[in-house]
């Protein structure tokens, strides 16, 4: 369940907020910000009223990389990836979980999601791995 303080539009998450709502997780989620940051990747926030919460865009100038939303249980990336290019997942080094996840995974209109909880270093790395992949995606 989303915590209270990223459903309310009047409270935006800045570093206190997240660091109050992420807990013992917050240091996982400052690791993965400065890693995007030396990428030059952008984490902008913005309210939805659809989901009535608060989500991260990771950016590559305009593009969008993935979504970051912030949980009471930690973090969470979602990428979105078309049925041509997400082949490309099964050629990477990250965790065997992530791969079969990919292999289950429904389509949201033409495009499918991989929706990664951060929940150590491992997985902070895997996220990244996920993010250059899609970086270099035409």
């Amino acid at each position: 369940m989303v915590s209270q303080i990223l459903t309310d539009p009047k409270i935006k998450p800045e570093s206190h907020v997240l660091e109050n709502v992420l807990g013992k997780h917050y240091k996982k989620f400052t690791e993965f910000v400065n890693k995007i940051k030396d990428k030059n990747l952008v984490l902008e926030w913005n309210y939805y009223n659809d989901g009535k919460s608060w989500l991260g865009k990771v950016l590559n100038k305009k593009k969008n990389i993935c979504w970051l939303s912030v949980w009471d249980t930690g973090f969470k990336l979602t990428f979105y990836f078309t049925e041509k290019n997400i082949s490309g997942i099964y050629e990477l080094e990250i965790d065997d979980e992530i791969k079969d996840m990919v292999k289950n995974t429904k389509a949201i209109g033409k495009l499918l999601p991989i929706m990664i909880l951060i929940k150590n270093t491992k997985r902070i790395n895997d996220g990244i791995k996920i993010l250059e992949y899609k970086m270099q995606l035409k």
